[in-house]
């Protein structure tokens, strides 16, 4: 009697955890909470209704190379919804920039060889100037020390 009590509550049990997983969509607990969004592509961008412009760009010297399909653009700061990633939510007074630079890309890499860009400093800001510079840098040994190679110039595309 006792052990088919025990087995009917287990069963009660695991039948209400895939419930809940089934409900919630396989996120469980998980919570947007209303945190700061990104889009990843400039036509989610422009579904959301927070797309601003694409950037046009200029890699100074011009030995440096971007990947293929790689596109600049401006979006404006918004907050994801409560509980969905789908919702979009104007930015709190408390949040300190309006503006957002996204790169729209097929690949990890935005430029083609050893390069990265020191450019985190200008993934938001507060006033959208004429041109963007984002330092272009790479890593040499022995220390992996960083050394600025060149510039990467956004600015509005025409």
């Amino acid at each position: 009697m006792i052990k088919k009590l025990f087995l009917i509550i287990i069963s009660i049990c695991v039948l209400l955890i895939i419930g809940f997983y089934i409900i919630t969509k396989g996120k469980g607990t998980y919570k947007i909470s209303e945190g700061i969004g990104y889009s990843k592509t400039m036509e989610e961008s422009k579904e959301r209704g927070v797309f601003v412009k694409e950037l046009g760009y200029k890699i100074i010297p011009d030995s440096i190379y971007l990947n293929e399909n790689i596109s600049f653009f401006i979006e404006k700061g918004f907050r994801y919804g409560k509980y969905s990633a789908k919702e979009t939510l104007p930015l709190r007074e408390t949040d300190d920039y309006i503006y957002q630079l996204r790169i729209e890309r097929d690949t990890a890499k935005v430029f083609k060889g050893p390069y990265w860009s020191s450019g985190s400093e200008y993934s938001r800001f507060h006033v959208l100037g004429d041109t963007l510079k984002i330092d272009i840098v790479i890593r040499k040994p022995p220390y992996d020390s960083i050394y600025k190679v060149g510039e990467l110039l956004l600015f509005n595309k025409k």
